[in-house]
């Protein structure tokens, strides 16, 4: 069987301030962003179901990422004090790891941050 690669955007707004920068910094202070969220997953798909996972499997998984992170300061989340988009991405990748880690179809999970058209950021597990 041959390993494929599945993806599935999903959105967030959110604000938050970056704490560690310099004071004359400019996202020293509180701003927002419109994130998207692209989420990978590597593996084998299924002999019966043809697939790795089915996307509702990663919109229910990403539904509770959604409640954390949608509409709130990401300061205020628990692990996201410094939240830098890599802090960011590596956050959402360890969640996501708990829920497919196990999963003998899912071989690799890899997660994109997006702050805004020109700062991305990705992180695979590597």
């Amino acid at each position: 069987m041959m390993t494929l690669k599945i993806s599935r955007d999903q959105f967030f707004e959110a604000a938050h301030f970056l704490p560690n920068v310099a004071d004359d910094h400019k996202c020293k202070k509180m701003h927002g962003h419109s994130y998207r969220c692209t989420i990978e997953l590597t593996g084998k798909a299924g002999m019966h179901s043809g697939m790795i996972l089915d996307t509702a499997e990663i919109d229910k998984a990403w539904s509770y990422l959604h409640t954390q992170l949608d509409h709130q300061v990401l300061n205020e989340v628990e692990g996201l004090e410094n939240p830098t988009t890599e802090n960011l991405v590596v956050f959402i990748h360890q969640k996501l790891f708990k829920v497919w880690g196990d999963n003998a179809s899912v071989h690799k999970i890899a997660v994109t941050v997006r702050e805004s058209p020109r700062s991305t950021a990705f992180y695979d597990g590597a």
